[in-house]
């Protein structure tokens, strides 16, 4: 079959590519999806499909279908951003768009042998296998159009949503290391050895691996790897204990395999103390070993790849990421990597730590309000040591996104993307950029995507607000398990609040009052109940206490609005609410949906205020899908 568009002709059955009628040289499995494509217009190819079609099923990196696909483009006078042969359809896959404009068979002439009559029956028989094929590949396709009916999923040419439809990849979680001889002293060692062990392996080709913060709640405790493995729907599990004697560490430790419950490898490593970094780098590379792989090209080719040059800043370094992420581990956690930033000023980590703790302890009120600008220069000071620091990245993105820099933050991402287009984290972040514009269906693409790449992250636990901000509270509360604390029983009880269940709601709530009081989640909580008491007094009295008028995250501003409202407030809470539309929060389904609202519908304020979000979503929805 000689297939045409363009000035492109595709032989099949001579295996030629046409232009103009000069032959370009393809490879094979470049050859292989063009065709496939061709061969199947009408719809749109999933990667699996791809995979199980072009590559007969073959286990191969994400990198390797991109640079297929990549190569096909290019030999076909397309390129990933005109698409205009083959395109990218968000959460779907691929489809061959151009025009077919001479479709010839290589046998043509038919011959008399292939027009004659065939019998009757031949022609029910040929009708009956027919009709089983079309229902075989109808109900084949089935499952995949329902989840993308039922995600409302758009399709985009926009190069910065990628393996959207990537095969998924086999999962590992590197467990906190014991302390043999448990000692204040070397105990951070056990989370700290374990996140820069994460941190290398984050790279490795087509493998996801859990992140630190899934793992820092087994730190300090006896632990069943295999348990935590199976728990952790993993296929690999890397654990073991460590013991500091003399100046020197000796790490004992050993990859498992979960599926088959198998010892991969088992070894026993030992440094000095002033080389702890070089036990990082001999773990991954016994990983990769192990697991015949290698690393992505970008971590291969950086050659500002995060090297200490002082130990002693480097322990303090190891000692300010393993505190918890609570006021007093913030608190002492920027005291560590300060510490670690006087003895080497040229560790990019230390910056990009430092800026998240910063920032997290601005936004609740733990230190003057510098407009973020500290949290931002830490992140840029991380960025110039070294452009490919993910950590200082991602936190970047969402700084960008709470301080009404959206595009800004969108450009970040495609660089996160660039680096590993299968980390978890870029994924989440451009959710996290999509729900502020309220592109909800794509806000929940991505973080669902993050989740799949790396499950049970509670850094990914506000795709609670993301589905309650589209209405699906089905779906906010079976994510509740990313973070039962506060934060995921205070959800609980504003989801039920929502559906007039009113005693689970007052139950949630005290529930969060029992947690913390007076934390951010313990205010809400009295709000909440002061409400439905219709003690509107007490309620005005709580928030006062919660709001911030330095406040630059232009969504905790949207949150104010709607605690106003709820108190009948109307004058703070639309002073409140344009302030969050301005700011960067448009989220102009969430605005219109929210029962809060209700009592504004014909207030000229409060529909000049949306009319303002609606444009601003609507034009950010044109520049980026």
């Amino acid at each position: 079959m000689v297939y045409q568009f363009n000035h492109i002709k595709i032989d099949s059955k001579n295996y030629q590519l046409l232009t103009n009628g000069v032959e370009t040289q393809v490879e094979p499995q470049v050859f292989n999806l063009i065709l496939f494509l061709i061969q199947n217009k009408d719809r749109v190819i999933s990667r699996d499909e791809l995979l199980d079609h072009v590559w007969q099923g073959r286990v191969v990196s994400d990198t390797s279908i991109n640079n297929t696909i990549k190569s096909a483009r290019k030999a076909l006078g397309d390129d990933g951003n005109k698409q205009q042969v083959i395109k990218t359809i968000h959460s779907r896959g691929y489809q061959f768009i151009a025009e077919l404009t001479d479709t010839t068979s290589s046998t043509a002439a038919q011959s008399n042998e292939s027009r004659r009559v065939w019998p009757r029956s031949f022609y029910v028989v040929a009708t009956f296998f027919i009709l089983m094929a079309i229902l075989f590949f109808w109900y084949k396709d089935q499952p995949a159009e329902t989840a993308a009916e039922q995600t409302n999923v758009k399709q985009t040419t926009d190069p910065v949503v990628v393996n959207t439809e990537s095969t998924t990849p086999q999962r590992i979680a590197v467990l906190p290391f014991a302390n043999s001889k448990p000692n204040l002293d070397t105990d951070y060692l056990g989370f700290a050895l374990a996140n820069q062990i994460i941190n290398d392996l984050t790279y490795l080709e087509n493998f996801s691996i859990r992140p630190a913060a899934s793992i820092r709640k087994f730190v300090d405790q006896v632990i069943d790897p295999i348990a935590i493995a199976q728990d952790f729907n993993v296929d690999y599990v890397i654990s073991g204990n460590y013991l500091m004697e003399n100046n020197i560490i000796r790490l004992n430790v050993e990859m498992i395999d979960v599926n088959n419950n198998q010892l991969v490898w088992r070894e026993t490593m030992q440094v000095n103390y002033s080389n702890t970094f070089d036990l990082q780098d001999m773990v991954a590379k016994k990983v990769a070993q192990g697991l015949d792989v290698g690393f992505n090209q970008n971590f291969l080719n950086n050659k500002n790849r995060d090297i200490p040059s002082n130990a002693l800043a480097f322990e303090y370094y190891l000692r300010g990421i393993s505190y918890p992420q609570s006021n007093e581990g913030h608190r002492l956690a920027v005291e560590m990597l300060q510490k670690s930033i006087e003895l080497d000023p040229q560790y990019a980590p230390s910056y990009a730590h430092l800026g998240f703790h910063r920032r997290l302890m601005e936004q609740h009120g733990r230190v003057v309000p510098t407009g973020l600008k500290d949290a931002e220069w830490y992140y840029q000071k991380s960025l110039e040591l070294n452009p490919m620091q993910l950590e200082a990245l991602s936190n970047l993105s969402a700084l960008y996104t709470e301080t009404n820099r959206t595009e800004d933050a969108m450009l970040v991402i495609r660089k996160m993307l660039a680096i590993n287009p299968d980390d978890a984290n870029s994924h989440f972040a451009l959710g996290y950029i999509y729900r502020y514009a309220g592109m909800l269906d794509e806000a929940i693409a991505e973080m669902e995507m993050a989740l799949r790449i790396s499950p049970n992250n509670k850094r990914f636990r506000s795709i609670i607000s993301t589905y309650i901000s589209a209405g699906r509270y089905a779906d906010a509360l079976s994510k509740v398990y990313l973070d039962p604390g506060d934060y995921g029983t205070g959800y609980s009880g504003m989801i039920a609040f929502e559906q007039e269940q009113y005693d689970i709601a007052r139950e949630r709530f005290n529930q969060v009052i029992e947690i913390d009081q007076n934390g951010i989640w313990g205010l809400i909580a009295q709000i909440y109940l002061a409400v439905m008491a219709e003690d509107y007094d007490t309620g005005l009295e709580t928030l006062t206490k919660m709001v911030d008028s330095n406040v630059i995250d232009a969504e905790n501003m949207y949150y104010y609005a709607h605690f106003y409202c709820l108190l009948k407030k109307p004058d703070q809470c639309l002073a409140w609410l344009e302030k969050a539309v301005i700011s960067g929060y448009y989220n102009y389904p969430h605005i219109t949906h929210n029962s809060a609202f209700n009592f504004l519908q014909s207030d000229d304020r409060y529909i000049k205020t949306l009319k303002q979000a609606k444009q601003k979503h609507d034009a950010f929805r044109k520049k980026f899908l």
